[in-house]
């Protein structure tokens, strides 16, 4: 199943919305089938940019740099993105150098880089490892200022964590983790957290 919703919503969606960021980016994704936030979560999260004005932002799985030079674009913030694999993180840089965005990006594992961090952040976005995304929001909540948000992507990945029947048998271990994410995140009482249906799904977390 490739999405959450029905995809006539998703199409309905896709050509209601007017995707003027960074275009190239996009057509290079889909054409070497290299995973970016899709337009419905951009603009999601383009409108929670907006309107809290983080003014420090980490970013976790770069991949080619586009989520990075959305928030680039939308906030004045400083922006730290962790990204594994070196050929990718090499990309990632090519593309923030050609629009000029002064972005820090670490090319380490990222259980690595973030034990290596020691500054707050105001925002965090969590789109790498699904398996690890519980690690992930452990130890970046550790580092979000109060207030903070932290959003997840792609939490109920191509629908099959809220359904067995789509279940693909090479993702059970990643379903499961997912799922255990997800009750992890809305069980945290430090935390006031939404899933957010569009998309793949995403998680909105608010530190309190």
């Amino acid at each position: 199943m490739k999405y959450i919703n029905y995809p006539y919503t998703n199409l309905y969606l896709q050509n209601l919305i007017e995707d003027r960021d960074f275009l190239e980016l996009r057509e290079y994704a889909l054409k070497e089938n290299v995973p970016i936030m899709n337009v419905e979560t951009k603009e999601f999260i383009k409108t929670i940019l907006i309107s809290k004005r983080p003014k420090s932002i980490l970013e976790i799985g770069s991949a080619i740099g586009y989520s990075a030079l959305v928030f680039d674009k939308y906030t004045d913030a400083e922006i730290t993105t962790i990204e594994l694999d070196e050929e990718t993180a090499n990309i990632a840089r090519d593309n923030f150098s050609k629009y000029n965005a002064k972005i820090n990006l670490i090319n380490k594992d990222a259980q690595k880089a973030l034990s290596d961090l020691n500054q707050g952040f105001d925002f965090v976005f969590i789109d790498a490892n699904k398996s690890r995304y519980m690690d992930y929001f452990i130890e970046t909540s550790k580092l979000l200022n109060d207030g903070g948000i932290i959003i997840a992507d792609n939490v109920l990945f191509k629908g099959m964590v809220g359904n067995d029947d789509y279940v693909d048998k090479r993702m059970i271990t990643i379903v499961k983790r997912l799922r255990n994410y997800l009750a992890y995140v809305m069980d945290r009482k430090d935390f006031q957290t939404t899933i957010i249906p569009i998309g793949d799904g995403l998680t909105l977390s608010i530190k309190e």
